[in-house]
């Protein structure tokens, strides 16, 4: 299977790609979505994580942002998306020509069941990719995507930030008639948390790619505690990745999935399950596993 990631980076979609580099998955490109930060600093910021990982992996950028009001995620990521580490020096790594939605449907057409798309940001450049081309759903089989918020228990659903980016986008997606979508919930990403004492470990470590992880964890680690009491590093795309390495890490449900783009509701999903849906959330997940899978990588 060939691997698209569209990504943010963010510390969590950083920690993600370096976990999907260091699992061997057959990445053909990287296309940058909006969200947490503006995307001069996140396509900087891929360039980083190659420069650190050593890969030369393609790198798409989506259609430039409209609104200069879009919210953005600076308080959880830092002002430049990788806490509070500035990393010195000019990469040589350049972005293709190519927009990221034409080389989305451009592989689509090309790889067709063999090709599985990992959305860990907004979902802009799917949406931009599925209204150019309106016969999409019949080469894109494979979609996993980070950007939902469920818990039955809880009276008021959280908004995902992925979602309330643009939600209209995610509306559209959603909506849309996929073979297989897979979409791992904010609410994993806190459950799934790596403790504190760990990321502490890892700024030590001898591996470089290990140290940056733990570096760069530190504002995101502050961030959770504050805003979750999360004890850790929260992991909403780290797991992403690792459920497509060990489908055993997650357990999904077919469901049908609302989006609410207008009032005070705004990014809200509602869930229902629907066992003749295509589409899966995560209903469940193996804490031990995960940490164990995590720490067989980064040490």
């Amino acid at each position: 299977m060939k691997y698209i990631i569209d990504t943010d980076p963010g510390i969590d979609d950083s920690i993600a790609i370096c976990m999907a580099v260091r699992c061997n998955l057959n990445i053909i490109g990287f296309t940058l979505a909006r969200g947490n930060i503006p995307q001069v600093k996140s396509s900087e910021n891929l360039k980083i994580v190659q420069e650190f990982l050593g890969t030369n992996i393609k790198m798409y950028k989506g259609k430039p942002d409209q609104k200069r009001s879009q919210e953005t995620a600076e308080y959880a990521h830092g002002i430049d998306g990788l806490g509070y580490y500035v990393f010195p020096g000019k990469s040589t790594k350049k972005f293709q020509r190519t927009k990221a939605e034409n080389f989305i449907i451009k592989s689509a057409r090309k790889y067709k069941d063999d090709l599985t798309l990992v959305c860990l940001g907004s979902l802009t450049n799917l949406y931009n990719a599925l209204k150019k081309d309106k016969n999409l759903t019949k080469y894109l089989k494979h979609v996993i995507i980070m950007g939902a918020a469920y818990d039955p228990k809880a009276e008021k659903q959280y908004k995902d930030f992925n979602i309330r980016s643009n939600p209209r986008a995610a509306k559209f997606v959603y909506e849309t008639n996929f073979d297989d979508m897979k979409i791992v919930t904010h609410e994993m990403g806190l459950k799934n948390y790596i403790e504190k004492e760990y990321a502490d470990v890892l700024k030590k470590s001898e591996d470089k790619v290990s140290r940056f992880i733990g570096l760069i964890s530190e504002k995101y680690i502050e961030f959770g505690e504050q805003a979750h009491g999360t004890p850790g590093i929260e992991s909403p795309d780290p797991i992403t990745i690792a459920s497509i390495v060990d489908p055993s890490i997650i357990t999904f449900k077919p469901c049908d999935i609302k989006i609410i783009v207008t009032g005070d509701d705004k990014g809200v999903c509602e869930i229902t399950f629907n066992e003749e849906s295509n589409h899966y959330i995560a209903v469940r997940s193996d804490v031990k596993k995960y940490r164990e899978f995590f720490k067989s990588i980064f040490k």
